[in-house]
């Protein structure tokens, strides 16, 4: 038979182990995958500032030229190329992009890119299911009452 405080924690690892997973995986499905991609089968090649937002979260875009073709797309200054203030519009820029998905691009250095997103999707993996587990089990009665019992 498993003590009460064995079971107690199970149900609280067990419920964190599912609240970790239903927020990381979102997370890492938005930006972390196609950054993994370009880190792992990238090309490197020179993009040119196009535009520049800062109203829409310093939006840099951007365009480069893969397979005789010219490409756009947007992203965030830094991450090998210098911050938003100290970029210009026509101003070249590292970019990356896949060979066999052209299409498919980040600006800077994919390494850099994936290793900025990993702690704050660590984060909140680790922090929102014990701040809901906790809020829950304070407000709601019989949800206090399975866990505990």
């Amino acid at each position: 038979m498993i003590n009460p405080r064995t079971r107690f924690l199970l149900k609280v690892f067990g419920l964190w182990i599912l609240g970790a997973l239903a927020i990381s995986i979102p997370l890492c499905r938005i930006n972390l995958v196609h950054f993994y991609r370009l880190k792992r089968s990238g090309v490197r090649t020179n993009g040119m500032v196009t535009a520049l937002q800062a109203s829409e979260h310093q939006a840099v875009y951007y365009k480069y030229e893969a397979a005789g073709q010219t490409y756009s797309g947007s992203g965030r200054a830094g991450f090998g190329n210098p911050e938003f203030c100290c970029l210009a519009v026509g101003q070249n820029v590292i970019v990356y992009y896949l060979p066999s998905h052209a299409s498919e691009s980040c600006i800077g250095v994919p390494d850099d890119l994936v290793g900025n997103e990993v702690p704050p999707i660590a984060g909140a993996g680790i922090a929102f299911p014990i701040l809901a587990i906790a809020a829950y089990s304070w407000r709601i009665r019989s949800f206090r009452r399975w866990l505990l019992g």
